[in-house]
């Protein structure tokens, strides 16, 4: 079974992620010798990163995917958005142009570093009002819930589900963050591994190696559960 990354920016052109159409097809090509089989585009919904419409996301990936299909790179693209959250975010979620991860009722969402964990938590409980189940962007990221795991595992009770990046688990994002990483893993807090992949050089969509460490760290059927197969049950 390939891997399923569930957060990348391989969309040209539409926020800090792939430039153009060749650095996209050059990050495919790595995601195809990495393992990995399918590729959620979350392009960001961020104020000074970009704001695109769903209805663009959508037409979008569609072109995307006949590039794909044209070059015979054997992967699927799949639509999402990766919302930074703001009221406005509730305002979006409440239309229909809000864009899920695939064909499930889960929305990727963002967080400033620094934010409280009471912000986060009622952010997320606001999402999950309006039907919705939020999954936390690179939660190692907020140094707040860092703090108090804890909280985390409340939330994850609650129906929100946690994503890590595999430069994370692999320590390419820094000692702390390998740290927290690592604990969350033990903890059994965390739901999906994914590249959060920007361009074809440092942080292009590499997996390999975290699928390594964490086949040997975390056990095949937890490790396989992060790779793809929580991916493939909630968000495919």
């Amino acid at each position: 079974m390939g891997y399923i990354d569930m957060h990348s920016h391989i969309l040209p052109g539409m926020d800090d992620g792939s430039r153009s159409m060749g650095q996209t097809l050059r990050m495919l090509e790595t995601a195809v010798s990495e393992g990995i089989t399918t590729m959620i585009a979350t392009p960001h919904n961020m104020p000074g990163k970009g704001c695109p419409p769903g209805s663009v996301v959508r037409r979008k990936v569609d072109e995307l995917r006949r590039t794909v299909e044209q070059e015979g790179i054997p992967l699927e693209i799949v639509a999402g958005t990766e919302y930074y959250y703001r009221e406005e975010v509730l305002d979006i979620l409440d239309s229909e142009d809000a864009v899920t991860l695939g064909s499930s009722d889960c929305v990727l969402v963002e967080f400033e570093p620094l934010a409280e964990r009471n912000y986060i938590r009622n952010a997320l409980r606001n999402i999950l009002g309006l039907g919705y189940r939020p999954v936390i962007a690179h939660v190692e990221r907020y140094a707040k819930l860092m703090e108090d795991t804890a909280v985390l595992g409340d939330m994850r009770k609650n129906g929100i589900l946690v994503q890590v990046n595999a430069m994370s688990v692999t320590g390419d994002n820094g000692r702390q963050a390998k740290k927290d990483v690592r604990n969350l893993l033990k903890k059994g807090l965390v739901d999906f591994v994914a590249t959060d992949a920007h361009s074809d050089g440092r942080r292009a969509p590499y997996m390999q190696k975290c699928a390594d460490i964490l086949h040997r760290k975390c056990g095949i059927a937890y490790a396989d559960a992060l790779l793809f197969g929580n991916a493939g049950e909630f968000l495919l």
